[in-house]
């Protein structure tokens, strides 16, 4: 099984964008999962131990956001079913097939979907991120944390398959 973390070239939409009306920005990571992993499985793979410079960036987040009256992200113990919270998100749909998850805040709205598939090596694991702006702020703050976004999500899905 190979660690190497792809781009995902057919993302799973359908979903978050019936659900947020559109979208502005959307990625997705791709990563070989072991046999009889579930989409629960995998999410709890890819949230259950991020690394510690990844809680470092959050917790510095949550500081810069405050005086904006962003809500900040909770840290507890990761149990992946709807209306739980990790980090900054919650867990809105939980099945085998799909876990959708993401946050509505008055800057923008996210969804991150959690699918186990059929790939060319076998299972692989993909994590979805799409995201809808609310006014000009969403878009700037989205643009100031894209690349952390980009570098935590392969981080946490190169992990993932390591596991």
């Amino acid at each position: 099984m190979t660690k190497k973390v792809r781009r995902d070239t057919e993302p799973v939409l359908a979903d978050a964008l019936r659900v947020l009306g559109g979208c502005d920005h959307v990625d997705a990571v791709a990563v070989d999962v072991a046999p009889g992993t579930t989409a629960i499985g995998f999410t709890a793979l890819i949230l259950a131990s991020p690394p510690r410079w990844t809680r470092s960036l959050l917790a510095v987040r949550d500081l810069l956001v405050a005086p904006f009256g962003l809500k900040g992200s909770r840290s507890g113990a990761v149990r992946i079913e709807e209306g739980a919270q990790i980090g900054p998100m919650y867990m809105f749909d939980v099945s085998d097939e799909q876990v959708v998850a993401g946050k509505d805040d008055k800057h923008l709205s996210f969804r991150t979907t959690f699918v186990v598939r059929e790939g060319a090596n076998g299972l692989e694991g993909v994590c979805t991120t799409v995201v809808r702006y609310h006014r000009t702020a969403g878009r700037l703050y989205f643009r100031a944390i894209e690349p952390f976004h980009h570098v935590i999500m392969r981080t946490l899905a190169r992990r993932a398959a390591a596991a």
